[in-house]
């Protein structure tokens, strides 16, 4: 009986490492633009998120936000609003920030249970929904396709 014990655990205990090792798909939110470019913030459980854009068409309150991929996270700025901080390695491993992002907010009935982020698509438009972690905020940001008729900020 014994004999047959051993080899049934080391083989339970062995599938159960294995089962740990595959990668679960991160979960992701997109948004695509009319034109056809798209913006993909993808997230894990640690709390990393990352925003990249697949042209440097998109805009956000009038500035130009470069293709990439950018480390993204809401903070309050020094004026006790939010703001979306991102922040993109560079070739050289340097980071390069853009400047913080004001975000607008809005009071929900109910607290959101985990931080996810979801788009809503409207033409050359793409807003921006951050929910905000066992609080019942909600944090929106909008990005647009660029206007090459209009001055954008660099």
């Amino acid at each position: 009986m014994r004999a047959t014990t051993i080899p049934a655990f080391v083989l339970l205990l062995a599938l159960r490492v294995a089962s740990q090792d595959v990668p679960k798909p991160q979960p992701q939110a997109q948004c695509k633009f009319s034109e056809g470019s798209t913006i993909t913030v993808t997230y894990s459980e640690h709390k990393n998120y990352r925003l990249a854009t697949d042209e440097s068409l998109v805009t956000v309150k009038g500035m130009s936000v470069p293709a990439g991929a950018y480390s993204v996270f809401p903070a309050m700025d020094s004026h006790n609003h939010w703001a979306l901080t991102m922040r993109k390695q560079t070739e050289k491993g340097q980071s390069s920030e853009l400047p913080p992002v004001p975000m607008s907010v809005t009071t929900l009935a109910l607290p959101v249970g985990n931080l996810r982020v979801s788009f809503d698509q409207t033409g050359g438009s793409c807003m921006m929904h951050w929910a905000s972690e066992k609080s019942n905020l909600l944090l929106s940001l909008e990005f647009t396709e660029k206007n090459t008729d209009l001055p954008v900020m660099k």
